[in-house]
């Protein structure tokens, strides 16, 4: 028999090898050879009773033919036949053989051990087949699969790279060469692999797929997903592509996709494991929390100890209230995954929430432990830390939210300009930008003034601050001392010396909790804000007096934050029936700042119990100017509760018993805002007890005798009116 047919065989070419043999049998019915290798051939397209027909004529051609005997048993196991009852040779049938027969023969057996998982002497076969045949591709490549099988990854590539160098046009061999480059860290070489195989046959679905894993980890997201994109489109059914393809999109907080993605695999396989942990993962980072739990307890069904889908579980539980619950599923989950930085991060985040303050920080470390470059764990490790006042760790670990996806337009296109600790740039012009809400904007504006620059260690002051500021903080902002220019919406800069995001600035400047800058107030209403509503409070009606007061006491009201904040349904009142102590105190007149969505909700309150002012309200230098006109602001955490402590405003918050970190943990005041008292809750979305305890202040405040001179003393001492 010629070398062409050998090529076809060991190249594992089996369709055309089994053709050329099928011509050469009907050529010559006696050859025990080619009937031998056609039964080789149709073994690997998984024809077994065809092979079997095949060996059984090559050994009615030879009778003594030891590989047609060794194959014909090989292949009646595989089709769970007993063996054949015929006089064997008192050797094994490979021993008999030399060359290439021999190496054909055990090549086969070799493949037998491996699909039986048999790994090691899977790689013994193969390489006794190499003895006898070093040049013979397909063994090389077989070998290479059971050395990565048996996790000796290095040997494997030693393998593979040869197995390319004897048959450089396998696509198959390259992909193998690719998949155990990248185990071994050599992610350029591997990606460099899989384009070579994808050259050698651009619709091999396994060949995209090993190009996107070494993409992903060389941090080429978009041409991951790309490569996973085109895999699937190819092979939908491809489970690694998926899984792979599942986790680039997350990463990215692509939730949409990746649910596609999920519930398109879900429709090829409802008992795909991936597929339903892939849909609970994307239905969670939606806050579909509910069909998030449904979907990771059916893969907790099928298999408990998975990793992903128990933190879905304990992240779920943790956003629908269940706090046991979540603790005990993320406290299972760290059990049998020791090292799953994830499970180590959200039962941080729940004892965090739960107020476990230390064991919280001990699960953020241990996520960081095992994976030091965790974004998300130092984030939430910081805020940990701030709650607990522990202010210089806390902003240094609260820095890592740069490296998590927020969107900072400057840092991404100038990051060479960005303002680093321990850099001095006195006498520059510096941009300050907020990636986060008004109320950190608001809150952080205060570090404009000079007053709080230079020091041991410390940058001196900038020649120039520019703040950027959405539109409706244009008129407020501008009054802020030490604001130079604002930059409005997306305008841009002339020039930019240096920048930095504005809650970097304690970190920056070393803030600790006795430095922080606490002069109030650092901003007041614009003065044509001001002007109209001075007259629009010297013509509203107040009611009928108080005795002992001049006036009813002015008491503006928040209950809502915004919707679409992830925190919302803690952080406001949804039932306003809660409210109901606060009409119950006389001698208070309530003036509604509500805005957004929730501002008809005044329409639920008792009729004539509050001033709705919402439709006045065109921004915050409006609601600055009310402010100004009024004794006390209640309110939700929300931008407003910032407006009114930045204004040296007396604000009474309300609390959820899952606070945001600046207003730390167990204190009724902050280091922030002299004059903010917190009233907080003590049992989850229970709003009783701060709103009784909001209720009796008042109570007190009211009973308090007021000068009528007071509240215009008040406007000129504060704001120089």
């Amino acid at each position: 028999m010629g070398d062409e047919g050998y090529d076809l065989l060991v190249n594992g070419r089996w369709e055309e090898a089994a053709a050329h043999f099928h011509r050469v049998v009907t050529a010559a019915p006696d050859n025990a050879s080619a009937w031998n290798n056609l039964g080789v051939a149709l073994m690997g397209m998984g024809y077994g009773e065809a092979a079997v027909d095949a060996f059984r004529r090559a050994l009615a051609a030879q009778a003594d033919d030891p590989a047609a005997r060794a194959n014909l048993d090989l292949a009646l196991a595989r089709t769970g036949a007993p063996p054949a009852a015929t006089p064997r040779p008192e050797k094994p049938a490979a021993a008999q053989l030399s060359g290439r027969d021999a190496a054909v023969a055990l090549n086969v057996t070799g493949n037998d051990h491996f699909a039986a998982a048999r790994w090691q002497p899977a790689a013994d076969a193969y390489a006794q087949a190499l003895a006898l045949w070093p040049d013979y591709a397909d063994a090389q490549g077989n070998l290479g699969n059971a050395l990565r099988a048996l996790g000796r990854m290095e040997e494997a590539v030693a393998a593979y790279r040869r197995a390319v160098t004897l048959a450089p046009d396998e696509a198959g061999h390259w992909c193998n060469l690719s998949m155990a480059l990248q185990a071994t860290g050599l992610l350029a070489e591997a990606a460099a692999a899989a384009r070579r195989a994808l050259e050698l046959r651009p619709d091999m679905a396994l060949a995209h797929a090993c190009l996107g894993i070494a993409l992903r980890d060389l941090k080429d997201l978009d041409g991951a997903i790309e490569a996973f994109k085109r895999a699937l489109d190819l092979d939908g059914g491809l489970a690694d592509a998926i899984h792979a393809l599942s986790g680039c999109l997350m990463e990215r907080r692509r939730w949409d996709e990746v649910e596609a993605l999920g519930r398109r695999a879900l429709l090829r396989n409802p008992q795909s494991l991936d597929a339903l942990v892939c849909l609970a993962v994307a239905l969670q980072g939606q806050n579909w929390l509910e069909e998030a739990l449904g979907y990771a307890r059916q893969g907790l069904a099928m298999q408990p100890g998975n990793e992903l889908a128990l933190n879905v579980a304990a992240a779920a539980l943790h956003g629908l209230d269940h706090q046991d619950e979540a603790i005990a599923v993320a406290v299972r989950g760290v059990a049998l995954a020791p090292r799953n930085a994830d499970l180590h991060n959200t039962l941080g985040i729940v004892l965090m929430d739960a107020g476990r303050m230390a064991e919280a920080q001990a699960s953020l470390r241990q996520a960081i432990a095992c994976k030091p470059d965790f974004a998300t764990a130092h984030m939430n490790l910081g805020m940990a830390c701030l709650q607990m006042g522990q202010l210089t760790e806390g902003w240094a670990e609260y820095e890592w939210r740069l490296r998590d996806g927020h969107e900072i337009r400057l840092w991404d296109v100038m990051p060479e300009r960005a303002w680093r600790p321990g850099e001095d740039i006195t006498g520059r012009a510096l941009i300050l930008h907020c990636e986060q809400g008004i109320g950190d904007l608001i809150q952080f504006s205060r570090y404009a003034d000079r007053r709080w620059w230079g020091g041991a260690g410390r940058s001196g002051p900038p020649s120039k601050i520019v703040l950027r500021v959405p539109r409706a903080l244009a008129g407020v902002m501008s009054t802020v001392a030490g604001v130079d220019a604002l930059l409005v919406d997306d305008e841009l800069p002339d020039s930019c010396d240096v920048h930095a995001p504005l809650l970097s600035l304690p970190h920056l400047l070393g803030t600790t909790l006795e430095t922080i800058p606490a002069a109030i107030p650092y901003m007041r209403p614009p003065d044509a804000a001001m002007d109209r509503w001075c007259g629009w409070f010297a013509a509203e009606a107040d009611g009928s007096r108080t005795t002992g007061r001049a006036r009813p006491l002015r008491a503006g009201l928040v209950w809502a934050g915004n919707p679409g904040h992830r925190g919302d349904r803690h952080r406001s009142i949804h039932d306003l029936g809660a409210l109901a102590p606060l009409w119950a105190v006389p001698g208070v007149r309530w003036y509604s700042l509500q805005v957004g969505p929730r501002a008809a909700d005044v329409e639920k309150l008792p009729p004539g119990q509050v001033v709705d002012l919402s439709g006045r309200l065109q921004d915050y230098g409006d609601t600055a100017a009310v402010i100004a006109h009024l004794d006390i602001v209640v309110t939700v955490d929300t931008s407003v509760a910032h407006l009114a402590g930045a204004m040296g405003k007396p604000v009474w918050l309300l609390i959820s018993n899952r606070p945001d970190w600046r207003w730390m943990r167990d204190r009724t005041d902050s280091p922030w805002y002299p004059t903010a008292r917190l009233f907080r809750q003590t049992r989850m979305n229970d709003w009783s007890g701060p709103i009784a305890g909001i209720a009796a202040a008042l109570s007190e405040q009211v009973a308090r005798p007021s000068d009528p001179v007071t509240h215009q003393e008040a406007l000129s001492r504060l704001f120089g009116l």
